[in-house]
């Protein structure tokens, strides 16, 4: 398993956290060996995806340090943090992406909990919720519900 690329504003954002730790933002236009080209925006060699993968929501990209739940949140026109390896309280452990909905962010750990944190350059936890199953898939926003697949059950919440 690897972090798929994620893109927006004309940027492509790629990272791994696999043997080696990268993490780049880069305009597509680039042909051949880009190194050291305009054509790379910014680079991290820190705190990088392995399999959930980047979320880019609006002017912010954020992503977990490989499988930890650490979670860093950086400026994605520039790569600038505006967080760095955030512990999350009840994040261990993490396979689903993160995904935005509604001015949030949801966070999964592999436990079955589901943190949601303000979508927003500062770090700030809104609730806690915990659906008493492992869940490996990534949450999917649709209208005013969310659904979640645990290892057993398909969950699906709304106001």
């Amino acid at each position: 398993p690897a972090a798929s690329a994620v893109a927006g504003d004309g940027l492509v954002y790629v990272g791994s956290g696999f043997r080696g730790s990268f993490m780049g933002a880069f305009r597509p236009t680039g042909r051949g060996d880009i190194e050291g080209t305009d054509s790379v925006a910014w680079e991290l060699t820190r705190d990088t995806p392995d399999v959930a993968s980047p979320l880019l929501s609006g002017e912010r990209l954020y992503f977990y340090k490989a499988k930890t739940g650490l979670l860093t949140c950086v400026n994605a026109k520039t790569g600038e943090p505006y967080f760095t390896a955030e512990r999350i309280p009840g994040m261990s452990s993490t396979y689903a992406s993160p995904i935005a909905a509604g001015g949030y962010v949801y966070l999964t750990d592999r436990s079955g909990k589901i943190v949601v944190i303000k979508d927003a350059g500062k770090l700030e936890i809104v609730a806690t919720n915990d659906v008493g199953e492992p869940v490996d898939a990534t949450p999917a926003p649709v209208g005013n519900q969310l659904f979640v697949r645990s290892a057993d059950s398909l969950f699906c919440f709304s106001d």
